[in-house]
């Protein structure tokens, strides 16, 4: 199962909802990495073993494109389209189930 680490752009309170419903999840403002670069939270997210969650299409697309090309391993980048927060933490929850390992890799959900 694909382990969680939520950008600062994505609202707190959906961490707790996935945590119930047993997906591995972490967040920037627990991990007090607030107002520090896009790199570093990639960077950072890399070092969890977890999957970036955001919701910033743009700069993580350029991101992507720059780790693919000078050979830089992350553990996937998940693009989350803004919803309610309990829609976010379904479309999540049925990739987490339904994917082990997204190295790599950019999905749009």
């Amino acid at each position: 199962m694909v382990r969680l680490y939520l950008d600062e752009d994505v609202n707190v309170l959906l961490a707790p909802l996935l945590l119930a419903r047993n997906i591995r999840v972490s967040t920037a403002l627990e991990n007090k990495m607030l107002g520090k670069s896009d790199g570093e939270q990639l960077a950072f997210a890399a070092r969890l073993d977890a999957a970036i969650v955001t919701h910033n299409r743009g700069d993580f697309e350029k991101l992507f494109q720059q780790s693919i090309e000078q050979g830089i391993p992350f553990a996937g980048i998940i693009v989350l389209i803004r919803r309610d927060v309990r829609g976010m933490a379904n479309r999540l929850t049925r990739f987490c189930l339904s994917h082990e390992n997204i190295q790599n890799q950019l999905w749009y959900i």
